[in-house]
């Protein structure tokens, strides 16, 4: 894909659409408490019958999915911005470092992404997984 300014405005732009609804997100945070396993939680908390005092953890494992899913593609669109704006007139150990740089941000990216994969499929109950109250297994998720 050779670089095109409409591109990279395009990208920006995109960048900047899920800033904002991230930031919405983060704003609107409802719903029943999220406590279940994730990989960046600290098992002290998981364990304990109070939330994290930052409140990080306090939100729907659905919210918390969107939430990792946007961050994720944030990420991944920022990395398509670097890739796109690379010019060669670096030495090549500074063009090396910024790409192994690329490729961790990528990959965390990338994990970010099956956490949020995770978080979801974890679920038993789809209205309790959107902080919604349940009444019988109707919705009850089939594994």
């Amino acid at each position: 894909m050779k670089k095109k300014p409409s591109d990279i405005a395009l990208l920006e732009s995109a960048l900047a659409t899920i800033e904002q609804v991230l930031a919405r997100a983060d704003s609107d945070m409802q719903g029943a408490p999220y406590e279940g396993p994730t990989a960046n939680m600290p098992l002290d908390i998981l364990h304990s019958n109070k939330p994290a005092e930052d409140g990080r953890f306090c939100t729907s494992a659905a919210q918390s999915a969107i939430g990792i899913c946007l961050g994720s593609a944030a990420a991944l669109i920022d990395v398509s911005q670097a890739l796109m704006n690379r010019s060669v007139d670096r030495s090549p150990q500074t063009l090396e470092r910024e790409w192994q740089t690329l490729i961790a941000h990528t990959k965390i990216a990338s994990r970010s992404a099956y956490r949020a994969a995770l978080i979801m499929a974890a679920q038993k109950h789809v209205l309790a997984a959107q902080g919604e109250l349940q009444t019988d297994d109707v919705y009850r998720i089939a594994h």
